[in-house]
């Protein structure tokens, strides 16, 4: 039986809300009906007659009234007006009433490999730019406006260009200065249908290790070695092997040992992530020659090859390749700005439809505007001056850095190669590298604990601290921080 039709007179929207007139008034009514303030079977008022109530308009009414009919909550009677269903089902009411209770936890979730060997990993809290956090570059040093300037510049006639689906492999412009840059910089031999533009070298990581190796397939990398192409490997079911790492890079000789060959090998040349080391010209040409002979891919993650203050960085390896084994990654995250995740892949040609397709599977296309932004600020000069300035600044703050951490020494073993945005120290004493670091962390001291960066043992313990992003006083300041944690865990 029909319920007579109700006046609802507290019934109240706010015009300043953010919140659309007709989404308040859905809610409301919707939260009424479930609290059974609104029993089932009550008639609403008119539309016309609740809007000059609510002095809105009609049109409010009617949306709020349509939404919650579609939904399930009212019922139109042609003739008849708008009523509160009749049979809401029992479930609704129940889950009305529990939503403002906490969730219960869910026990034993189940997770994938990929899944449980990232679990433990600390993600970064907000404001953690800030302290010694591994690869950050200056931030307060990025000349924001004229970035701001060239992305305003970008021709209004060529936006709706921009929008569309146009450039799956990337913007040519982009491709083509990428291609200038890396044959003047770092003497890679490509053309610019070589550039595939991803969001980020971990991207480009995930991509080439999906495409590339299958569950079982053998792989190698560095040890200790960056934890990002450690995930990236682990996630395809590879069986990855730790190469070990002295002032000379990775040890080709452990890697000429492995039976059967890695079909892949993850290497950092220019400046090896996080120890430092430079791989010599001798071990370039035998790691060169070992793919040569196994058929084999080396992955070249080209990492902080543009911050080497004291001599040029040896040619990538890409370069020095003369059968198109080397896939080589860079990124503009540590030369720009970290939150660009703009990133760049050079592969050998029969490679780059796949690699392209794959990528827009995974993540679509690259945003446009910042690939044209990126062009522009490079064609116009101001890459290149920007990168010269940090370089003299980083020179200084690294020498800041090693200064400050002479105090260190009775502890720690300072590793530093002249090169990159951040040092790491080793703990030659007996210390609990876990205490130091949450210590650390308790005074806002942002920075990585060496042990991560190793897959297997012997696993050596210390910290990872990037100094880009600090000034010189901050360096000190923090440095002694460190100094007095770690005097103090010295002697407990």
């Amino acid at each position: 039986m029909r319920m007579p039709l109700v006046e609802i007179p507290d019934l109240r929207l706010d015009n300043n809300s953010n919140t659309p007139l007709f989404d308040q008034l859905y809610q409301t009514l919707r939260t009424r009906v479930l609290n059974r303030l609104l029993s089932p079977g009550t008639r609403l008022p008119s539309s016309r007659k609740l809007a000059q109530q609510l002095n809105v308009a009609r049109n409010t009414v009617i949306a709020a009234y349509e939404q919650l009919i579609a939904e399930g909550y009212l019922e139109s009677k042609s003739g008849s007006g708008t009523f509160v269903t009749e049979e809401l089902p029992e479930a609704w009411f129940q889950a009305e009433a529990q939503s403002h209770s906490p969730p219960k936890p869910i026990q034993n979730i189940a997770l994938s490999n990929y899944a449980e060997a990232i679990r433990d990993e600390n993600v970064r809290k907000n404001g953690s730019n800030q302290g010694f956090t591994v690869g950050v570059p200056d931030l307060k040093g990025f000349p924001a406006r004229l970035w701001n300037k060239v992305s305003s510049s970008i021709p209004h006639a060529g936006l709706t260009e921009l929008m569309g689906f146009q450039y799956p492999q990337g913007l040519p412009e982009l491709q083509e200065v990428i291609t200038d840059y890396v044959r003047s910089s770092r003497a890679v031999r490509c053309e610019s249908d070589q550039v595939v533009i991803t969001q980020g070298a971990q991207q480009a990581l995930d991509l080439c290790a999906r495409l590339l190796l299958n569950p079982g397939d053998p792989a190698a990398m560095e040890n200790p070695g960056y934890t990002g192409a450690r995930r990236a490997l682990h996630a395809t079911g590879a069986h990855v092997t730790a190469l070990p790492v002295d002032e000379h890079g990775v040890m080709v000789s452990a890697l000429e040992q492995l039976d059967p060959p890695p079909k892949l090998v993850y290497v950092t040349p220019a400046h090896h992530y996080p120890l430092g080391s430079v791989m010599s010209l001798q071990r370039r040409t035998r790691l060169l020659n070992w793919a040569a002979t196994h058929n084999s891919w080396i992955l070249e993650d080209d990492y902080d090859s543009e911050y080497h203050y004291q001599n040029r960085p040896l040619a990538s390896l890409q370069g020095l390749c003369k059968n198109s084994r080397v896939i080589y990654i860079g990124s503009f995250s540590k030369v720009l700005f970290p939150a660009l995740r703009l990133g760049y892949t050079i592969l050998p040609k029969e490679l780059t439809n796949v690699f392209t397709q794959a990528k827009m599977e995974h993540s679509g296309e690259t945003p446009v505007h910042i690939q044209a932004t990126t062009a522009a600020f490079i064609q116009q000069g101001y890459f290149s001056k920007h990168l010269k300035r940090m370089r003299v600044l980083y020179a200084e703050k690294l020498e800041c850095m090693l200064k400050a951490c002479e105090k260190l020494t009775p502890w720690c073993k300072i590793h530093t190669h002249g090169a990159g945005m951040h040092l790491v120290i080793e703990f030659t004493a007996e210390l609990c590298e876990k205490s130091v670091y949450n210590q650390l962390v308790k005074q806002k001291v942002y920075c990585s604990k060496l042990s991560r960066y190793y897959l297997e043992e012997p696993v050596k313990s210390g910290l990872v601290l990037g100094f880009a992003n600090s000034s010189e006083e901050e360096i000190r300041t923090k440095v002694e921080q460190i100094a007095s944690t770690i005097k103090l865990a010295a002697r407990t």
